[in-house]
């Protein structure tokens, strides 16, 4: 029920995010292309108005059937300030999710093939999600469909192994997971699977909500066993909820431990 009250809540939230950014300094003059489209779907661009600068894609959550690429307003103010593009994916909400994770590679290429125009270094690309969106940036990341990523931010899901995720709630998903309720798909759609495809560099991190610790530090685990350079952040002050909305607050430490992540490894 945790689970289940923390999502009501946080669609409720959403509209609130957008007042949590920080304050830009004067010396970052950002610029927002939104709803340019990269195929399958659209994406936004959060640019600090430089020349060759790191990237950071960004995936939404909302359990795989709702949320927005409006979600990272927040943090692109944030990073902008720090001299990162942002860039924000739309994707379909109708699923499966190996088609969801399909289109978050195609925007990653799109986003490598043309983000030069608008500033950024397609070589320095980083991959980072909340919630589902960890799911499918992971499951993008790991499998191949995301080439050239640099490093992957891994922030809140129960959804790496799904067959596990099962078995520890007595053979069945989570009601939050009804859109991944397909068995026969949970090998393919969990990014443990691909754990060995390359070894870039990931920060995995998890809230206090129930579970979370367990399936995280099992991914993080098969990850490092597998040749990844893994750093944790064990955020159990946080719930599902707050561990987004911190990302991109000054002085949070979840933000500082991004902010450190990205700066050795992008």
């Amino acid at each position: 029920m945790t689970d289940r009250r923390d999502f009501i809540r946080q669609g409720a939230a959403l509209l609130a995010l957008a007042a949590l950014a920080p304050v830009l300094p004067s010396a970052a003059v950002a610029k927002t292309f939104g709803g340019v489209s990269y195929g399958p779907n659209s994406l936004d661009i959060y640019t600090p108005d430089t020349d060759n600068a790191p990237v950071i894609v960004y995936v939404h959550g909302g359990a795989w059937r709702a949320g927005s690429r409006g979600e990272a307003r927040g943090p692109a103010a944030y990073f902008n300030s720090l001299g990162y593009i942002v860039v924000s994916v739309g994707y379909s909400l109708s699923g499966p999710a190996d088609r969801q994770a399909d289109e978050i590679g195609a925007a990653v290429r799109w986003v490598k093939a043309n983000i030069s125009k608008y500033g950024g270094n397609p070589g320095r690309v980083a991959l980072m999600g909340h919630s589902a969106g960890t799911h499918l940036a992971a499951l993008a990341a790991l499998s191949g469909r995301a080439p050239g990523v640099r490093a992957l931010i891994a922030n809140d899901t129960g959804a790496y192994d799904l067959a596990y995720l099962a078995e520890i709630h007595n053979g069945r998903l989570p009601v939050l997971y009804a859109a991944l309720n397909n068995p026969s798909k949970w090998n393919a759609w969990s990014p443990i699977s691909y754990a060995g495809g390359g070894g870039m560099p990931v920060l995995v991190a998890w809230s206090g909500a129930k579970f979370r610790h367990q399936v995280s530090t099992r991914f993080a685990d098969a990850l490092a066993a597998r040749g990844h350079a893994v750093t944790r952040f064990d955020g159990k002050g946080y719930s599902h909820l707050s561990i987004r909305s911190a990302v991109g607050r000054r002085g949070d430490p979840l933000t500082a431990a991004i902010t450190r992540f990205l700066a050795a490894h992008l």
